[in-house]
C-alpha cells in the first residue's frame, strides 16, 4: 500500500513540476499555510480558544494574581 502511495505521489509531483515548473511547490506551500492561518484566525475570533483556556486545570488561561494587568479589562471576563 505504501509503495503504491509513493508511486502515485511521485507521478503527481513529476506531472505538476513538468507542467507548471518547480515554482509551483513553494506557491502551494504558501497557499496551504495561508488557509491554515485563516482557519486559526477564524477559530480565535469565534471564541474557540477561550473555551479551551477555560478548561485548563491549572488556571493558566487567566491573568496571574501578581500580574500588573489585574486592572486591565482585556484580562477580565
Amino acid at each position: 500500500m505504501a509503495v503504491l502511495l509513493q508511486t502515485v505521489v511521485a507521478r503527481f509531483l513529476d506531472w505538476l513540476v513538468g507542467s507548471y515548473g518547480p515554482f509551483v511547490i513553494p506557491v502551494l506551500l504558501f497557499a496551504i499555510g495561508s488557509v491554515g492561518y485563516l482557519v486559526l484566525v477564524a477559530a480565535g475570533r469565534a471564541g474557540i480558544a477561550d473555551e479551551l483556556v477555560e478548561t485548563d486545570e491549572l488556571g493558566w488561561g487567566e491573568s496571574p494574581p501578581d500580574s500588573p494587568n489585574d486592572g486591565d479589562e482585556k484580562w477580565q471576563r
